[in-house]
Parts: C-alpha cells; structure tokens; sequence
C-alpha cells in the first residue's frame, strides 16, 4: 500500500541515470526525491518526504522509502538509506547541489 501510495506522489517525475547513481527528480523544477546507487546506497530528501509522510504516516520512513526505492528501480537493498539532513547530526545537502542536478539531467540517461 505505501508503494502504491509513494508511486502517485512521484508520477510525474522522472528517473536517470548517471555515474553509477539513480536520480529521482521532477522534470520542471529539478527537485530530486531520491538518489541512489546501483549497490543500493540511498539518499533521500528529507523536505520533500516530510510532506509525503505528514499525509501518509509510517513508523519507518527510512525503510518505506528504500523499499519503495528497491521495488521501483531494482537495486539491492543496500545497507544505508538517509535523508540529506538531519537536524544537529549531519548534513549532506551540498551534495546534492543544483549543477549536478542539471548535469544529470543534461547528460544522464533517461529511464522513465
């Protein structure tokens, strides 16, 4: 239920692939939802999802999504699935700048 409920949330966008990473990312305004590898390590973008889970909520967000994200690509399941930032923890989020979101547009190869 919560995959099909993720699949409506994320319908309109789209996935590439580039450098051995899967992109999750809206077409219009380069929002990326998830970025994983193809050995299964995931981030996700904790803003976007945090909208998602208020609606919709779960126990274990990180799992929902990387089983969604397993489902959906077919990657293994990794051993790590986290979000860009946690508060007072750690922060990740200026990896997952605006040019490389262009570049994987740009230059990745479109799934779907």
């Amino acid at each position: 239920m919560v995959n099909k409920a993720i699949d409506l949330y994320v319908k309109n966008f789209s996935v590439y692939h580039y450098k051995g990473w899967y992109w999750i990312i809206h077409p219009v305004n380069r929002e990326w939802v998830v970025n994983v590898a193809d050995s299964g390590y995931t981030f996700f973008n904790r803003d976007f999802w945090k909208v998602f889970f208020e609606f919709y909520p779960s126990k274990d967000l990180d799992g929902d999504i990387h089983n969604w994200v397993v489902n959906k690509l077919g990657v293994p399941k990794g051993k790590h699935c986290y979000p860009d930032y946690i508060p007072h923890e750690y922060n990740w989020k200026d990896e997952f700048k605006e040019q490389d979101i262009i570049d994987v547009i740009n230059k990745g190869e479109l799934i779907k």
